[in-house]
């Protein structure tokens, strides 16, 4: 009960205390200050438009405040599109398989035996082939060209096959 009177004491000495109605303003006093609320009100919706563009574009903060130059990644494309329903097979060089091949000549450099050469007759098409250490028929790598033999590589996907040709002397050949 006691609290009821301080309450209402509390209240009167309160309402005594205050002074006379806030004087009115100026017309140009109320531009002024709508003014400056409109202002204040832009400024924060940027600031929160740009907060939420910075959000959803996962921007370098610092970069984008002017603490360091942004940079920005580039990527250029030089070559030519290549159609995704051919068959990557057919980019593969065609030429003469293995068991085709049939060594007809040999001109050894002793000077210079990558300078070498080595002659092949394809069989299925009666085809010439010269070739040198290091040169490439299709798929076939010629590994090395000796005396009497000339050294192939097959890159058959992945897997490489190597096979030797000899040169026979004529007497070993059978009729």
């Amino acid at each position: 009960m006691r609290r009821k009177p301080l309450l209402l004491f509390a209240l009167v000495a309160l309402a005594g205390c205050g002074s006379a109605a806030p004087a009115a303003k100026s017309p140009e006093e109320v531009k002024a200050d709508a003014a400056i609320a409109i202002s204040a009100a832009r400024r924060k919706a940027a600031t929160d438009a740009k907060a939420e563009v910075m959000r959803r574009l996962d921007i370098d903060t610092i970069a984008a405040a002017g603490g360091r130059p942004m940079l920005r990644e580039s990527y250029a494309y030089q070559g030519e599109t290549r159609d995704p329903f051919r068959s990557v097979l057919v980019n593969v060089q065609r030429g003469p398989e293995l068991p085709d091949l049939r060594l007809t000549a040999i001109f050894y450099d002793d000077h210079d035996p990558g300078n070498s050469l080595g002659v092949f007759r394809d069989a299925g098409n009666n085809r010439r082939y010269d070739v040198r250490p290091g040169q490439r028929i299709g798929r076939i790598y010629v590994a090395s060209v000796t005396r009497k033999d000339v050294t192939l590589r097959l890159d058959d996907f992945g897997t490489v096959r190597e096979q030797t040709y000899s040169l026979r002397k004529p007497e070993d050949e059978k009729p």
